[in-house]
């Protein structure tokens, strides 16, 4: 006998597909019937505090001109000459040592001045000495006395004994004191002219000492020395090149801002941050000011821009140095924060 498949009848179960979706459904509705009571049970979230940080003394970048692919040179490089002609005596420096201004860098043969200077010296002093011996003009006071005195012992005789004394005597007598005044005079002059010979020698002295000051070759400002020409035993001469001692404590940044956009009213004596990317990965912040503003408009409307900044140095280096790429960032006339 063949059977029949089941169906549902009013009275009969549902069939086993449709009771599992109904199973399922409710188990989903009563995890978000949970769920929604555990969120509102919950205590409310916390919220992360971050550390304040200092305040920013960068210039807002609205209120600013960035000058891009600066290049950073120096404001002093010079080529210290040798002011005399000569041989190194010696050399007081080596390349990249620091020195300050006047500082003794070599020294040039100098054993010819020093003699000039010794008879120069010399010649002062006696010429000194002249100038201040008074022996002469005591001796021709003391003779214009004698004079004076026998010329009154004559004028008395005649007054008293008329013929006593011929007038021929009472004239040699008027004579011989007047050569004695005159004498006094010529030895004051001697004098004088002994004491302008004394300067005369005082002013070789002088050109003595500066010969030897010229013979010293010094640094003209604070700054290092980069390169040695010539070393100790060669002949130098004057006017040519030595050392090229360079300032690093004060450099020059220049750039090119377009006209367009910043006239140089906006920009000029305004201060300036200047970046610059250093060893491992990291950047350096320098202050500066706008110091000069080309009055000419280059190719691409761009005119120049130069600051000078304060250099600093890392482990007795210079961070900043000739050569480097920045990035300058100028402030805008009364806008800086």
């Amino acid at each position: 006998m063949d059977r029949k498949p089941s169906q549902c009848t009013p009275s009969g179960h549902i069939d086993r597909p449709l009771g599992s979706l109904l199973i399922w459904s409710g188990v989903l509705a009563w995890f978000l019937v949970l769920g929604s009571w555990s969120l509102v049970a919950a205590p409310p979230l916390t919220p992360i505090s971050t550390p304040s940080q200092p305040p920013v003394t960068a210039i807002d970048a609205s209120h600013q001109a960035q000058i891009k692919l600066c290049l950073v040179s120096l404001i002093e490089d010079i080529q210290v000459p040798a002011r005399e002609t000569g041989a190194l005596n010696s050399v007081e420096v080596v390349e990249g040592q620091f020195v300050t201004a006047g500082q003794l860098l070599a020294l040039i043969d100098d054993r010819q001045p020093k003699l000039d200077k010794l008879a120069a010296e010399l010649e002062r002093d006696a010429a000194l000495a002249k100038a201040e011996d008074d022996i002469e003009v005591r001796y021709s006071e003391a003779a214009l006395a004698v004079a004076t005195a026998e010329l009154a012992r004559a004028q008395a005789i005649e007054a008293k004994s008329p013929g006593g004394v011929t007038q021929q005597e009472i004239q040699k007598l008027r004579l011989a004191k007047h050569r004695d005044e005159l004498q006094i005079d010529r030895s004051k002059l001697e004098m004088r002219v002994a004491k302008m010979n004394a300067d005369v020698h005082q002013a070789s002295v002088q050109a003595a000492d500066d010969a030897l000051t010229r013979r010293q070759i010094a640094s003209p400002i604070d700054g290092v020395v980069v390169t040695i020409f010539h070393e100790r035993g060669e002949w130098v001469n004057a006017g040519q090149p030595v050392f090229q001692v360079i300032r690093i404590d004060r450099l020059r940044v220049e750039g090119f801002l377009n006209a367009s956009e910043h006239g140089p009213e906006d920009v000029a004596g305004r201060p300036v941050t200047v970046d610059v990317p250093v060893a491992g990965g990291r950047s350096a912040r320098f202050q500066g000011q706008v110091v000069f503003i080309s009055p000419i408009v280059q190719a691409g409307n761009k005119y120049r821009v130069r600051a000078e900044v304060a250099n600093r140095s890392e482990n007795g280096h210079p961070i900043l140095r000739p050569g480097m790429s920045a990035t300058m960032n100028v402030a805008l006339k009364s806008q800086v924060r």
